[in-house]
């Protein structure tokens, strides 16, 4: 699966690394030092990009002993992508986002009891806590109830992450020709819808090459 990486039996990955890894399209956008010099739209995309990610790297584990590690440091990168998603969308004044907004905390509130009964707290603001004593050691089983491809809260949240993403792209996009609008008013040299589109996209992948050189017609 693309983007995910797992480490061979014996060997355990950081929470960090994980985190890093579902900000590869934008590292910066994953670090809180650096978060400040966004646009909201900027880091509402990179931060939806970035959950859903973290739910298709928790569903492509096996769940067994070897991997229990790995999944528990996983879901701490989770986390923190869940509460970067809901800090950056928060900010926003985009009544679509805040719908989803609003909608994914419900869900996450839905499953809030069986949050806590591996050491998740659900906050009052919809923000996540983990309580390492408890998520290190909480049964591997209630991960996989909650965190495998299978899990209905999952799929719920790869929805909306989705549609956070989406959404994002779309407003990045509309702000990038707002002012392209106001460089050309100014009688500077203005890109073309096209080129604008396609730089976009550029921004939203990873550092592969992938959509580089890409023909778009309008």
């Amino acid at each position: 699966m693309a983007n995910n990486t797992h480490a061979g039996m014996g060997t355990s990955l950081s929470s960090s690394y994980y985190l890093r890894n579902l900000y590869i399209s934008n590292r910066d956008a994953g670090t809180s030092s650096k978060r400040s010099s966004f646009k909201n739209s900027e880091l509402s995309l990179a931060d939806g990009m970035a959950l859903r990610r973290a739910v298709k790297n928790l569903g492509s584990f096996t769940y067994d002993d070897d991997s229990d590690k790995n999944i528990r440091n996983s879901v701490q990168a989770f986390i923190s992508a869940y509460n970067n998603t809901l800090s950056s969308v928060s900010d926003s004044t985009d009544h679509d986002l805040n719908h989803d907004l609003k909608q994914l905390k419900n869900l996450t509130s839905e499953y809030k009891d069986e949050l806590d009964d591996i050491g998740i707290t659900v906050n009052n603001d919809g923000t996540l806590t983990s309580r390492s004593s408890l998520l290190s050691t909480a049964s591997l089983s209630k991960f996989k109830e909650l965190f495998s491809s299978d899990s209905t809260y999952m799929q719920r949240v790869f929805s909306y992450s989705k549609r956070i993403e989406q959404r994002s792209e779309a407003l990045n996009l509309t702000e990038k020709m707002a002012s392209n609008n106001k460089t050309q008013k100014n009688g500077s040299a203005a890109n073309s819808p096209a080129e604008l589109l396609a730089e976009t996209l550029e921004d939203a992948l990873p550092n592969t090459g992938i959509g580089k050189n890409v023909n778009i017609v309008l």
